[in-house]
């Protein structure tokens, strides 16, 4: 399925999860209901989001961006943190005015029906959208999924607190909670835009994909090969990696291309979506060794000037 359907459907949803809970505030006079309609509010901006970003990321590479533009989902991940914790403010700051002013609550049961309905349905999209960002490793997904778990969590909650409320008259029971969902609803935000940051910095791959790495290049380190300068990085589902190849300088050059092409073969079949970049270099060339450093080209300036 194009990953823009997923998108589509979970705006959709949205849409109709709004609905429900703007009608369970409007039966029940409940705060804490509508701080919950509008979390589902902001995941409507964050499918919407998600949308524009995967229709960018599924560009191929061009002239301008000869890697692709499969970053656009990490700036729609960090939208949608973002705007999670904007709706958390403004219900950190309803509840805290119902908190100083309570007010009693209305046909409890319907409203608590409709939250813990538009729950189930928030669930089983989010368990959907996960098993969609891992087959696609797409982060615009999985950041949807994440804002559907915490509406999940705050709609569970939620309805906790108007039962109490409406059982025992303590209806300063109902803001509370909605400061709670607040608070929590802001930790799963900022957690998306640390992820978000983390992925627009080119990180290097994890332990896992660099623990394959070693083990193919290990199987071809000899007393006549080696390895230098391996370095990974990830930009969306893509993975780079560049490495310099040291081998005998007396192989001719049609040896040394067809080692790098079988090593990069091997890489190719082991890890996904990787492009390898090798430089050969001779293995009794003291310049060889002058290029492990990450700023080898501006210590060389130096040196020039000097």
């Amino acid at each position: 399925m194009e990953l823009r359907r997923y998108a589509w459907i979970s705006l959709l949803v949205a849409l109709a999860v709004i609905i429900l809970k703007l009608l369970a505030y409007y039966i029940t006079n409940s705060v804490s209901l509508l701080s919950d309609a509008l979390e589902s509010l902001v995941n409507v901006m964050g499918a919407s989001a998600a949308m524009w970003a995967l229709s960018l990321a599924a560009q191929p590479p061009d002239d301008d961006h000869a890697y692709g533009h499969d970053k656009a989902e990490f700036f729609s991940s960090g939208f949608e943190g973002a705007l999670i914790i904007v709706a958390a403010v403004g219900i950190g700051g309803t509840a805290g005015y119902r908190l100083f002013h309570p007010h009693p609550i209305e046909e409890s049961h319907i409203g608590v029906a409709l939250a813990l309905f538009t729950s189930v349905i928030n669930y089983l999209l989010a368990r959907w959208l996960f098993q969609a960002a891992r087959t696609h490793e797409s982060i615009a997904l999985e950041a949807d999924a994440h804002h559907l778990i915490s509406d999940v969590i705050s709609s569970v909650f939620v309805a906790i607190g108007v039962i109490l409320a409406s059982m025992t008259e303590w209806w300063w029971l109902d803001p509370a909670i909605a400061l709670l969902v607040a608070l929590n609803i802001i930790r799963m935000g900022w957690e998306l835009i640390v992820r978000s940051i983390n992925g627009l910095l080119d990180p290097a791959w994890d332990s896992a994909e660099r623990a394959k790495l070693d083990r193919i290049l290990e199987h071809y380190t000899s007393t006549a090969v080696s390895f230098h300068a391996v370095r990974t990085r990830r930009s969306g589902v893509r993975r780079f990696l560049s490495m310099h190849v040291l081998v005998p300088s007396h192989w001719s050059v049609g040896q040394g291309h067809t080692l790098l092409e079988e090593i990069e073969h091997v890489i190719h079949d082991a890890i996904p979506n990787v492009h390898v970049l090798t430089h050969l270099e001779p293995n009794d060339d003291p310049a060889s060794y002058a290029d492990i450093p990450l700023h080898r080209g501006r210590s060389l300036g130096r040196d020039a000037n000097n």
